[in-house]
């Protein structure tokens, strides 16, 4: 134990010549002040009353049915003519504009806040008319209750539901209540449309993460290095170092006591502000997350990446200003290399990686997160662009279909990325090997369209508002470019009450109206149809529906069973159907399994590690399901004959999967994984039938040759933000909000591969700086 004394009085050297620095007290003031800053924040829970741009899901579809109000005079006592005739002036001449055919552009903001208006006065409203309106049970225990026994946000929240009421498919589902920041008292002049479960979540897998990283990871770590570029210099100064090395101790191990003293310096700011925020968040928002403080050995492990290279500049030049600008060009090199690696992420992989596949025979069709549509070109081991993908491109592709001819179904939709209306009506596209795969435009499309299924023999069209349906013989027979039918189709103008209905996203020619009357939908929306083509499953918001065709009735399809689902409004979810099971995947780690025909008495299947899934798909028997799991692997949920229960089957040897398909005629599996590469397995045995490996193209070479090994081999300090969120949020990967065309998108969180980079660099400087240090006379 003496032997250590002498290095312990090294180190508490250091902190003395680091508390003699001036920028450390401007350093601890301002953390001081940051923290008296953030101490009045708060929230409060409050009803989702008023309208905000974010919950117009269908903007168009709202114009339409606005313009309808007004223009049709059997919709004047009719909820929705109500309403458009108390908007004000100026809005209800340009929705004249619009039922007359006009192209009109009204803005977000004036539609929500024309809608706002009516909160101040609600003599458009009739209890009569709003009968005949699906009404949900908030809303009918709101209206049986008596005016006076309502506050002023629950008489709003009950306009707002009155709304939403009156114009169906419209709105995003938001939960019944919102947050409202507070500071000092008073509110924040726009609300969070999540509830509080939302809200945490939110706080600690974006709010938190970002916070620390940035007054932590550069703001810090930069005053630190300044704070202490001036401990090794100032050791090598004539007569201290003799000093020192009087004593009886090493010189590496004097180096590192130093290099210890720095580190645990620099520990005290951060300490500060960490234990500060955690106080502040459970304070202030309710958030004890103790996950928080773990961000504090992080960090001082981040600053030591850094001032190993100072250390080692202080030795060599002897200068602490030469040690600060050196260690600053070591992290611009540093962000320069994570950027450049960030972009080829973004505009080089993630184009190319594979969403959604197609079988065809031995035809492979994908599209990918580019948005661009694909065929395997066997002859050259390419993939070959349909549609081209487009890291910023602003069209959209449905995901293709097989026909039950071997035909390829699907559509591009022009300006559709970030609108699903794209830039207005497309058609529904056939590739067939007949014309070599070209596209060739059949029937025109419901307004809207994100997904097409095949069931039977029929194609089912789905959108944000409606679901319609058709058969393939129709689709067949439109095909033809030559006629003059197709060309009548292209060069004629609808009339206003035609283009109005286009615009509400109602059946086009040739389709029909498959929901009944009484289902409005609301995101998040997801369907599946069994391989017969009898049977549906659509889940809208937190109603899960069992629907069964029945020809001879009329409508055709009706509900056999309907479950509203408890707990809150699912972020994401996932269908999937089969001859006598229903399965349904949310955000959650487990599974509901319903027995088709009956949506009572679910059988939860929990997901092996705390995993959560991305997509489910039916492998069309009655005993097995296919999940993809946020581990980017694949599981396979089988029924056991011996213990009648359901279980996990088998864990696919696959990683890095990006979806999963199956082709009921040919009875084949398909996984899609690394990007672009595809596997094709015996959906009986899961054993491979054919593998797809495409050689890469020139950026993916640079990507993988120069790119990856230059980020490999530099410490990887701007991705610690990633290990930190991954500790805040206890979360490995955080899931984006999926298109209902695919698996729902996951940005990973890399996790030790940073501080496993990290640990190597500092090993390694440290060592090149005890070897000068003991080489070197000084």
């Amino acid at each position: 134990m003496k032997r250590l004394l002498p290095y312990v009085a090294v180190i508490i050297d250091s902190f003395h010549s680091a508390l003699s620095s001036r920028i450390l007290w401007i350093a601890f003031f301002a953390i001081w002040l940051l923290l008296g800053a953030l101490a009045p924040i708060g929230y409060r829970e409050d009803y989702t009353t008023t309208f905000v741009d974010r919950d117009l899901d269908n903007a168009s579809r709202l114009k339409a049915m606005l313009a309808q109000g007004l223009a049709d005079s059997s919709k004047t006592n009719q909820p929705v003519g109500r309403i458009a005739r108390a908007l004000p002036e100026d809005l209800k001449r340009q929705l004249r504009q619009v039922g007359e055919g006009e192209d009109v552009r009204i803005w977000y903001s004036t539609l929500s806040d024309a809608l706002n208006e009516l909160f101040d006065d609600d003599s458009w409203y009739d209890a009569q008319a709003w009968q005949s309106t699906v009404r949900l049970r908030e809303l009918r225990v709101l209206d049986e209750s008596l005016d006076g026994q309502l506050s002023d946000s629950q008489r709003k929240r009950q306009t707002r539901l009155r709304i939403e009421a009156a114009l169906p498919g419209v709105f995003e589902g938001r939960s019944a209540r919102s947050i409202r920041m507070t500071y000092a008292g008073f509110d924040f002049p726009a609300r969070l449309a999540i509830d509080k479960t939302q809200f945490l979540i939110v706080l600690n897998q974006m709010v938190f993460p970002t916070i620390i990283k940035w007054l932590l990871g550069y703001i810090l770590v930069f005053l630190g290095i300044l704070v202490t570029a001036s401990i090794v210099p100032d050791m090598l100064q004539p007569g201290s170092l003799h000093l020192l090395l009087s004593k009886p101790i090493s010189r590496w191990m004097l180096l590192i006591s130093k290099f210890i003293g720095g580190c645990a310096f620099v520990c005290l700011c951060v300490v500060q502000l960490v234990v500060g925020l955690y106080f502040i968040a459970g304070l202030r928002l309710d958030v004890w997350n103790a996950r928080l403080l773990l961000s504090i050995p992080v960090f001082v492990f981040v600053f030591a990446v850094f001032y190993s290279v100072s250390v080692f500049a202080g030795l060599r030049w002897r200068s602490p200003i030469l040690a600060i600008g050196v260690t600053c060009i070591f992290a611009v090199f540093c962000i320069v290399i994570g950027w450049v690696g960030g972009l080829f992420d973004a505009f080089v992989s993630r184009p190319d990686s594979i969403k959604t596949v197609a079988l065809s025979g031995d035809q492979v069709f994908v599209t990918t997160r580019g948005e661009g549509l694909l065929r395997w070109q066997e002859e050259t081991s390419q993939w070959e662009e349909i549609f081209e993908s487009e890291a910023i491109g602003s069209d959209r592709v449905l995901p293709p279909v097989t026909l039950n001819d071997g035909s390829i179904a699907t559509a591009h939709v022009d300006g559709g990325r970030m609108n699903v209306f794209g830039m207005g009506a497309f058609d529904l596209l056939v590739l067939s090997e007949a014309n070599q795969w070209r596209p060739q435009p059949s029937l025109r499309l419901p307004t809207a369209t994100t997904r097409l299924l095949v069931g039977a023999d029929d194609i089912v069209a789905a959108n944000t508002s409606d679901i319609a349906i058709t058969s393939q013989r129709k689709v067949k027979q439109a095909i033809d470019p030559d006629s003059k039918a197709a060309s009548d189709k292209t060069k004629a103008k609808p009339d206003w009450m035609a283009k109005l209905s286009n615009m509400m996203g109602v059946p086009t020619e040739g389709f029909e109206n498959l929901l009944p009357s009484s289902i409005v939908l609301s995101p998040p929306r997801t369907l599946a149809i069994d391989s017969s083509g009898n049977r549906l499953a659509l889940l809208s918001g937190k109603q899960l529906y069992l629907l069964e065709r029945r020809p001879e009735v009329e409508p055709s399809w009706t509900i056999t069973a309907s479950k509203t689902l408890a707990g809150e409004l699912p972020r994401i979810a996932s269908l999937a159907i089969n001859q006598s099971h229903l399965l349904l995947a949310t955000e959650k780690n487990e599974l509901m399994l319903f027995a088709n025909g009956s949506l009572t008495d679910p059988v939860s299947i929990e997901i092996p590690n705390d995993l959560t899934p991305l997509l489910v798909i039916s492998l069309d028997d009655a005993r097995r399901f296919a999940v993809l799991t946020s581990d980017q692997r694949c599981r396979i949920l089988s029924h056991s004959d011996a213990t009648s229960e359901w279980d996990w089957q088998k864990t696919l040897p696959n990683s890095k999967i990006e979806t999963i398909g199956f082709d009921p005629r040919t009875q084949r599996f398909v996984l899609a994984h690394h990007v672009d590469r595809i596997d094709v397995l015996d959906s009986q045995t899961l054993s491979p039938r054919r593998q797809l490996r495409p050689q890469l193209s020139t950026w993916r070479k640079v990507s993988r040759y120069l790119i990856t090994p230059l980020r490999t081999i530099t410490p990887q300090t701007g991705e610690v933000g990633g290990t930190i969120a991954a500790i805040i949020s206890g979360e490995s990967a955080v899931t984006m909000h999926r298109d209902g065309s695919g698996p729902a998108e996951q940005i990973r969180y890399k996790i030790l591969s940073p501080i496993l980079s990290c640990g190597i660099f500092i090993i390694a400087m440290i060592s090149l700086s005890c070897y000068y240090f003991t080489r070197r006379d000084f």
